[in-house]
Parts: C-alpha cells; structure tokens; sequence
C-alpha cells in the first residue's frame, strides 16, 4: 500500500511536470517564435517539396561548405505546414512535440537506468530549465539533439548490460540520424566500443543483432548514401578534409574557448544565466558530483567511465578541430549533466532528514531561479510576429497605391537582412531588387540606424517609398521582368 502512494504521487509529480514543460514551451508563442534565416530557408525547402514535387536528399548547407544538414526535420515540418496553411507557425508545435517527447525520454531513460526518482528529478530539470527551453523552442533542425542525447545514453546502458539486440537496433538508428540532426553528434561514436568492452557480462555478439544496427542506420542514412552516388561523394570528401585540416590557432586558446563555453552551458543549465559565482564553478561542482556518486558506489567505476568519456570526447575533438565552435555545438554534453545531477538529488532524498529538506529547497531555488529568468526574458521583438506584421503592412500599403510590385532594401548589421523572403512569399507579392526602379520600401533594424523611420513593427522600423517619385508607366515596367524573391539565389538552399 506505501509502495502504490509513492508510485502514485510519483505519477502525479510526473504529469505536473509535463504541464508545466509544454506550458513554457508554448508561452508566448508567436511573439518568442524567433525567425530568421534558418526557419525562412526550412519554408523555402518545404515549399520546394510540396509545389516543385522535388524528393529533397539534403536540407540546408551547413557552415561548412560542401556539407549539407539530411532532409528528415524538414519532411516532419510538412504536416504542420499544412495544417497552419504553409504559415511558418506550425513548425513551433513540432518542436514542442518533440521537446514533451523529449521530457518523457529523460524520465523513461533515467528511471530504467536509476530508478524512478532519477527520472522524475531529470524531467523536472529538463522542464524548468531556461536553457533548454529557449534551446527546445527554436525550430531547426538541431534542436532535437536533447531528446537523442538521452537515447543514445540509453543505448550505451543497454550494452553495458549487454542487451545487444535492442541496443545496438536503437544504436543503429540513433547514429543514422547524426546527419539529419547534428553532424557534431559523431564526436560520440567512439562511446558503443567502450561500453561493450566495459561490460561486466560482455558476451560474443551474433549477426542478427549487426543486421539490427546496420538497418536502422541504413534506412535513416540512405538519403545520403543516393546523394553522394549521385554528386561524387562530394560530402564525403569535405568532411574527411575538414577533419584532417590542420588546426591554425593555437591548441591552448582554442582549448580555453572550448572550455569557456562548456562552462557557460552549465552554469545555463542550472542558473539560466543569473550567475552568483564563475560559471566554470558549476561545471566543477558537476565534476565533484561525478566523484561523489563514485566513492559512494551509486554506479560501478566502469559505467562512470563511459560518462566521463562522453565529456572528454566534446572537449578534445573541439579544440584540436579547426571548426569554429557555438554554444550549441556543445549541446550534447548536457544530458550526462542532467542525469549526474539527478542521480545525485535522488540519492540524497533518500536520506531524509535535514538532508533531504536541503534538496527540497535546492530544487525549489532551481525551479524560482529558472521561472524568474524565463519571465524576465529580454525581447528584442524582431521575430515572426513582427516580421509577419511589417510585411502584411508592406502588401496593404503597396496595393493602395496599386503597385503591380516593390522592392525592398535593408539598413541593418550583416545576416539581419534575411529571413523575410518566404513572408512576401506567403502574402503573394513580387518583390525586385532596390536597383530595380520599383517602389523602395527600406527594413531598419535597430532603429537607432536611422534618423528617420515611418512606422514601427516592434524593434523594427519601416521607412515608406517617396511615393511622388514613382510614375506609373515606370513602375510597369519594372516589374515586368522576373519576381526577384522568387528567383534570386537564397544562401544554405541548394537543389
């Protein structure tokens, strides 16, 4: 009876925690939905899909040229496309989709791995964390690297216990799907070996589980495999080049960058940024947790190793690579974090006491300390909603002054011009270069670039055409050529 209340209440936490997960997720929906270049370049490749009939092979270009990101997040884009009328709105319910899948992946995986309360306390950091919210919220295509992080821990439990069958089938898929998420995810590969060899029950392992692993990555990858027939291993080639190029800065600065942002994430992770101490303290005191859960033998020094090993490999292969790092480059190193620190909490909870009071109010501190900085977050009001409206403003304007079409300029920093191509697209307007002779409507972004602007769209201004300038017979001829945002070459977008 004891036993079914703490299950029950268990259920409950559970269900509590996933209200309030997909609630931060959906909060302010269209005014937080950050688009730009990225979900502008998703919309054009759907668009490419469904109008062109074109089965796409590849999605974006990523920064390293030559090397494109697989097509699968833009496929699971299409239905909610459709559903909101090729707004690019729907793409924010499939990443709140995923991210609730994602806060049932880490209570599932920790629960198998740990017991049920590591995975409750995983799902409640995975939750309220402000920095995986905002990560959970942006609609491209690495965004799911959370919830296939937690996978592919489970995956490597799996053989360590040697369940080689399941592990290596969900193994097989999870590393097919590197290239459609996050080609950053294969500094991992390595990580299977050890936990094979680690097993303290390591067994011989038969062909049919190989035929498991190699169909699932080969399903999932065959998309990349036709490509590369088809375009002479063109990825391929760059890939092994960008490898192997030797790293021009230097191995201690590149190690202290490296090393700077993995202490950022933590303290993220934890504080969403509202920082009491150096953010590498909380990178250390993860690292003590790691040594506590040790020397207390919560899990066997072979498994731990295998956590261990998960972090060496980030920091090692990207300071030694000559890749440009991001903060985002270094999201797969999180979930290790999350299920440390779990383990941790859980572990003290069971002893009671004064003890257990004092992790009780620690996790209350985390939940106020991340609701306070979600609440509080700075909009600069850029984004889809203010796009939509300033360019909903443009198409009005223009059609009272019964311009057949317009061009549009941009007084902005470098990258802020895009991602209002797909937008005009949307309200069905022909939209030419400034140096076309039509109609010049101007974007300003801050409007502190300016010293004058004609209407305001939240962070961004508007500056309206001189509308004695413009006579009619020319307008009608500059627009009489080809839709200039239809046919100009889009940066990332590839056929």
């Amino acid at each position: 009876m004891y036993k079914y209340k703490i299950q029950n209440t268990k259920n409950i936490f559970l269900i509590i925690i996933l209200f309030f997960g997909l609630m931060l997720r959906f909060f302010r929906a269209e005014e937080l939905f950050m688009y730009g270049h990225d979900q502008d370049l998703a919309s054009w490749i759907i668009m490419d899909v469904l109008n062109n009939k074109h089965i796409r092979l590849i999605g974006q270009e990523t920064s390293v040229q030559g090397i494109f990101i697989g097509p699968l997040f833009y496929y699971l884009l299409i239905p909610f496309y459709i559903i909101f009328g090729m707004d690019p709105f729907g793409g924010v319910f499939l990443v709140s989709f995923l991210s609730f899948l994602g806060i049932l992946s880490i209570y599932y995986v920790f629960s198998r791995i740990a017991g049920r309360g590591s995975g409750i306390l995983g799902a409640l950091i995975y939750a309220f964390s402000n920095y995986i919210i905002l990560a959970d919220r942006e609609v491209v295509p690495t965004m799911p690297v959370f919830l296939w992080s937690s996978w592919y821990l489970y995956s490597l439990w799996l053989l360590y216990k040697s369940n080689y069958k399941l592990g290596l089938l969900l193994l097989g898929v999870l590393i097919g799907l590197v290239w459609h998420i996050n080609l950053g995810l294969f500094v991992l590969l390595p990580l299977p070996i050890f936990s094979y060899f680690f097993s303290p029950r390591r067994k011989r392992i038969n062909i049919i589980d190989l035929v498991g692993f190699f169909s699932g990555f080969a399903v999932l990858m065959s998309p990349y495999f036709v490509f590369e027939i088809r375009h002479g291993f063109i990825q391929t080639k760059v890939l092994i080049a960008s490898l192997i190029s030797k790293n021009s800065s230097n191995f201690i600065a590149k190690l202290d960058r490296v090393l700077l942002l993995v202490y950022t994430n933590a303290s993220r992770l934890i504080s969403g940024d509202l920082n009491f101490i150096h953010p590498r303290y909380y990178f250390f005191a993860i690292c003590l947790i790691l040594v506590y859960l040790f020397v207390k033998k919560v899990f066997s020094r072979r498994f731990l190793s295998i956590i261990i090993m998960w972090q060496v490999l980030y920091i090692a292969f990207f300071s030694l690579n000559s890749i440009i790092v991001s903060e985002y480059y270094l999201n797969g190193m999180i979930v290790p974090w999350i299920f440390i620190l779990s383990v941790f909490v859980s572990y003290l909870v069971e002893k009671r006491g004064l003890v257990a009071l004092f992790v009780y109010l620690a996790v209350l501190l985390f939940i106020t300390i991340n609701f306070y900085k979600f609440f509080s977050i700075d909009l600069n009001r850029s984004g889809y909603l203010y796009k939509k409206a300033l360019v909903s403003f443009i198409r009005k304007d223009s059609k009272s002054h019964s311009y057949p079409c317009i061009s549009v300029s941009y007084i902005t920093k470098p990258g802020y011009e895009l991602g209002y191509r797909y937008l005009f697209v949307l309200e069905n307007m022909h939209v030419n270069r400034p140096e076309s002779g039509a109609p010049v409507y101007t974007i300003v972004f801050p409007h502190n670039m300016v010293s004058r602007i004609d209407m305001s769209f939240g962070a961004l201004g508007l500056v309206l055409p001189d509308y004695d300038k413009y006579k009619k017979s020319d307008v009608l001829k500059s627009c009489s050529g080809a839709n200039s945002n239809l046919t100009d070459p889009m940066f990332g977008f590839t056929n």
